[in-house]
């Protein structure tokens, strides 16, 4: 038998909530005027049951995968300083590294000013929004990259 998960009575085969309980919950449903948007979204952004769960399951990320999404980001920013000079110079040089650092810099303050925005500064959030937009600025130049070599009179 299965229990009701309000109250705890037992309950007939595949029911989860008692009659008593289901009228309690739902009696407010299609009586008066239908709840706004606005309402509707307060009312399901509030719920401290869900809100507590998503939270547990972010806790749960392990750590290692957050230094994960930073080197990644760190090696398309590096990438993208590489390729800026066209191959031309070598990997470690000092204009790339140089370049690196304000590309890493640049995509860091975005991320943080996307978090800062959204009310959700939480650092285990920063490094995949950092990978992200460090994707996005690897994907635009590597657009640019394709289209000045198969057309170098256009650039």
């Amino acid at each position: 038998m299965s229990k009701c998960r309000d109250c705890g009575c037992d309950l007939p085969s595949l029911q989860t909530l008692c009659s008593r309980c289901y009228d309690a919950k739902y009696a407010g449903v299609g009586v008066g005027r239908p709840n706004s948007l606005l309402e509707s979204v307060r009312q399901f952004g509030s719920n401290p049951r869900r809100r507590h769960a998503i939270e547990n399951r972010i806790k749960a990320q392990p750590w290692w995968l957050a230094w994960c999404f930073a080197f990644l980001g760190l090696g398309l920013d590096w990438r993208c300083a590489f390729e800026w000079f066209a191959g031309k110079s070598s990997f470690y040089a000092a204009p790339v590294l140089g370049r690196t650092v304000l590309i890493v810099l640049a995509c860091a303050g975005v991320a943080l000013l996307v978090l800062f925005v959204t009310r959700e500064l939480r650092w285990r959030y920063a490094s995949p929004l950092f990978c992200l937009v460090s994707g996005v600025v690897y994907n635009i130049l590597s657009i640019h990259w394709v289209a000045c070599r198969a057309a170098p009179y256009n650039c």
